[in-house]
């Protein structure tokens, strides 16, 4: 079996807040979010032997107590599964980044007990598909990507993804990515704050709001904006702890803070 691979970072405490993990990067993704930094990953080729990956996980093993399959979107290829049984084998922690767009292979890997925590992508208010869009470049996607979806598609594959890993009991994390005029208002975080509250039964659930960094947008004309300062995401932060119990802020000044 193949993987198309983009990259090890072999020892990352960044990843899994808590944890030190091994990340494998996967190529291909079926959004094309403007503001992606990940952009390099989401197109192309880079396949590799599974064993080629497998090594990449046994020799970071003596330095970690888990692994981290992140991407572009790791759940787009079948080659995780085996990567993940791999690493549980290892008696390795694994979790999983994704962008919510795979219902079925996260409830696969949750039956089949290969996942750990979910870190899943809330990139705008779910009960507003044509904002969903925009942020996840609806307009913009080529024809070689190999999800064709609508906006209502996408936020629908979102909701059956979190409720799948919600009812598993699994640890999850949500997660947005703020960009100052584009994503992030005080109005769409508290309507995604609010949808938690009413959605996720788990009450241990993690909201993390993260800053973008424009200049490593894919979109060029997102590079001039200017990046939201950490005071003003610790207040989006705060609006969000009126209504969740864990909340954190992640930015490049003071790198993840509890609300």
């Amino acid at each position: 079996m193949k993987v198309n691979y983009a990259g090890t970072v072999p020892i990352s405490t960044l990843d899994w807040t808590g944890k030190s993990a091994v990340t494998i990067f996967f190529r291909g993704c079926p959004l094309r979010c403007p503001y992606c930094q990940n952009h390099p990953y989401l197109e192309g080729a880079g396949f590799v032997e599974l064993e080629f990956v497998k090594d990449q996980i046994k020799s970071s093993k003596p330095f970690i107590s888990a692994v981290v399959f992140s991407g572009g979107e790791p759940l787009m290829q079948e080659a995780v599964i085996p990567l993940a049984e791999f690493a549980k084998n290892l008696g390795l922690l694994v979790g999983i980044h994704t962008n919510g767009c795979y219902p079925e292979r996260t409830a696969e890997m949750i039956e089949r007990k290969l996942v750990d925590k979910f870190f899943i992508d809330l990139k705008a208010p779910l009960d507003n598909p044509e904002l969903y869009g925009k942020v996840t470049g609806c307009e913009t996607r080529g024809v070689d990507i190999p999800l064709s979806r609508t906006p209502e598609k996408i936020t629908a594959a979102v909701v059956k993804t979190i409720k799948t890993v919600d009812t598993s009991g699994l640890e999850l994390e949500l997660r947005t990515t703020v960009i100052r005029d584009f994503i992030g208002s005080e109005e769409e975080i508290l309507r995604i704050v609010t949808w938690i509250l009413e959605n996720v039964n788990n009450r241990e659930v993690t909201y993390v709001l993260q800053q973008g960094i424009p200049e490593h947008s894919m979109q060029e004309d997102l590079r001039e904006i200017r990046v939201l300062e950490r005071g003003e995401l610790l207040e989006l932060g705060k609006i969000a702890k009126g209504f969740l119990g864990k909340v954190r802020i992640r930015t490049k000044e003071k790198g993840e803070e509890i609300v």
